[in-house]
């Protein structure tokens, strides 16, 4: 199962958006049987008026989910961000555009089926060799069968949005925000950049 998936959003905001000064895109998800459930967190500073040196901080989440249709294995599920814009319209209103990929390997019934008789001949292996220590014993407890379990814990990751401006250099966004090259460009087209230009960086854990 591969699926690439559009998300876009309009934010109102309370205030007028003259310039968004810094944005960043961050996100957690779940899996539930086959609905993949999660949410967006957009967090970053605008300012107000143009002439204003003030910035104001803003923080929106937004959630989403995905109806995989098919049982998935949740140890095989890839979530990547692949693209995120925004825009300024109405003067008020922020739009953020999302681009993300779910990958994972679907479960057949047939293999449903084996995972159930690996778990029965590794029960009656146990049992087997219990038998064998206690020289045939009487077996008060049935033995239980160990439940097939993956941590909880959400997969979270943090983007930056860096706007290009004068003067700088891949070398030098790289140093910033402690990435490389590499990095950047299964982000980003980084053939050429310009001043204005909007380059996605993972924030990369140490």
């Amino acid at each position: 199962m591969n699926l690439i998936i559009p998300f876009t959003k309009d934010i109102k905001f309370d205030t007028n958006i003259a310039e968004i000064t810094s944005i960043s895109l961050e996100h957690d998800w779940t899996y539930n049987e086959s609905e993949l459930l999660g949410n967006f967190t957009i967090t970053g500073e605008y300012k107000i008026h143009e002439v204003s040196v003030n910035k104001e901080p803003f923080e929106y989440v937004l959630p989403f989910s995905v109806d995989l249709n098919n049982k998935i294995d949740e140890k095989s599920i890839c979530f990547e961000i692949k693209d995120f814009t925004y825009d300024i319209k109405d003067n008020n209103t922020l739009t953020v555009a999302i681009e993300y990929e779910v990958e994972g390997s679907e479960i057949t019934d047939d293999r449903e089926d084996l995972e159930f008789e690996e778990m029965l001949d590794n029960a009656i292996g146990d049992i087997d060799e219990k038998k064998e220590e206690d020289d045939i014993e009487h077996i008060s407890d049935t033995p239980k069968l160990e439940d097939i379990s993956q941590s909880d814990e959400d997969s979270y990751v943090t983007y930056h949005i860096h706007i290009v401006k004068d003067n700088e250099t891949i070398e030098s966004i790289c140093t910033k925000y402690k990435t490389n090259e590499n990095i950047l460009k299964d982000y980003n087209d980084i053939t050429t950049i310009s001043i204005g230009d909007k380059l996605i960086i993972p924030d990369i854990d140490e």
